[in-house]
């Protein structure tokens, strides 16, 4: 295969991974960022959980209530604040239109699906590159804290088993034993416990990738915004990208850009992703801090908790409030609130607060592929789920460019609707 030259847009955790896989592949990369360093937005400070057991949609059958209540309870998980403008509420009606039971169901086979690839193409990667980012493979917890009847918990084990993910029960007294240092005081129902997930830094491994990438050939361009397309005279092809004086030509361009793809690209395509707010508290714990020993998801507050090296991080929150990405403090300190109630006080050194926007699909997928304009793909749209499943779009994605075939069918998650939705037999 003659070498062919790409252009990948976006230094996250998506542009780096596919930036990877298609220089392996043999091609001439070229990764452009408007920022000054690699994974400076949504990929700096993620909850860092790879979980393919909890993919799922966030358009559920029970999100219209919460919608609805979220308008006037400032403490809830989700939040939305309108902004009045007619791109928000079309994704919303969007996202709402994706919340009954059967369509939620196809939705989370298929992130399952790209979640799961993902484990087996981050192991190549893992193996290939030697990069270390705290991986922690002890499993993940997701808590109850109320009893639960025994034929739910069974239907949602067998759930997981059917995607092929091992996972098993544990009472409140096993969860104890494998979590020590929960409050005694705390009412606990049991845990779903999977062995098999697991959990790392990010930020790290993405840096680390790119540093192993740069030194066999990859042309790294940070603070470089890209602000135009230039297509050729039919307007159907893309010939370059515009960068001030700098244009970039290449033989195919891959946005990986997030929550800023539908701004970016909105001249000539509608790409239905919107930015939504979540936040995150890293705080460095001493060798005497005892906490969690796993990651851990609280059900009904929706915290997500892990251990990256000497460091823990408390993850959560959904607001859709366009781009603000502004630190809502009062935010942060509600994370805190839920951690202390089941681990009780949280160390306070080298406590960093952060709030990022993640590119979330109306129905929970990612797009991953070409576009209606010839050299054009994206690879974007992962919601919170974009560390799980980077490793997998990203190899998708470049076979999709080499035209070969794809582990996992490629219209599941192309930008076509049309094309999206026969691949799961769904009406659009």
């Amino acid at each position: 295969m003659p070498t062919r030259r790409v252009v990948v847009v976006g230094a996250g955790v998506i542009g780096v991974t596919t930036a990877h896989a298609l220089l392996a592949n043999g091609y001439e990369v070229h990764l452009l960022d408007a920022a000054a360093t690699a994974a400076s937005a949504t990929s700096h400070a993620n909850g860092g959980f790879l979980s393919a057991a909890f993919c799922a949609p966030w358009a559920t059958p029970s999100l219209p209530k919460q919608v609805a209540s979220a308008l006037l309870d400032f403490q809830a998980p989700f939040r939305w604040r309108p902004d009045g403008s007619i791109t928000q509420m079309r994704w919303l009606l969007q996202v709402l239109r994706n919340c009954k039971a059967s369509t939620f169901v196809e939705h989370r086979k298929r992130m399952v699906q790209l979640a799961l690839y993902s484990r087996n193409c981050m192991q190549k990667v893992i193996s290939r590159t030697g990069v270390a980012f705290d991986l922690r493979e002890a499993g993940v917890l997701l808590i109850f804290r109320n009893a639960l009847q025994g034929q739910w918990i069974t239907q949602r084990l067998n759930e997981l088993q059917g995607f092929g993910i091992q996972a098993s029960w544990c009472d409140a007294e096993q969860l104890r034993i494998l979590e020590p240092d929960l409050q005694r005081t705390t009412q606990l129902g049991g845990a779903i416990y999977v062995p098999d997930d697991a959990t790392g830094d990010c930020e790290r491994f993405v840096q680390g990738l790119l540093s192993w990438n740069v030194a066999r050939g990859l042309n790294y361009q940070p603070n470089t915004r890209v602000e135009g397309l230039e297509l050729d005279a039919s307007g159907k092809s893309l010939l370059a990208v515009r960068s001030g004086e700098r244009h970039w030509k290449a033989d195919a361009f891959v946005f990986a850009t997030g929550v800023e793809s539908a701004r970016l690209l909105k001249p000539y395509m509608s790409i239905p992703v919107a930015p939504v707010k979540g936040y995150s508290v890293t705080v460095r714990s001493d060798t005497h801090y005892g906490g969690p020993k796993r990651a851990i998801i609280d059900e009904s507050s929706k915290l997500a908790v892990t251990r990256l090296g000497d460091r823990i991080r408390l993850a959560g929150m959904a607001e859709v409030v366009g781009f603000d990405t502004q630190i809502n403090r009062a935010r942060c300190a509600q994370l805190v609130q839920q951690y202390q109630a089941l681990y009780g006080a949280l160390p306070n050194i080298d406590r960093s607060d952060w709030s990022g926007l993640r590119p979330m699909t109306p129905d929970g997928t990612p797009i991953v592929g070409p576009t209606a304009i010839d050299r054009l793909y994206l690879n974007t749209g992962h919601g919170t789920f974009g560390w799980t499943m980077a490793c997998a779009s990203a190899q998708l994605l470049a076979d999709i460019v080499a035209n070969r075939p794809t582990a996992l069918d490629a219209d599941s998650y192309a930008l076509n609707p049309l094309k999206r939705n026969k691949a799961l037999n769904l009406s659009v």
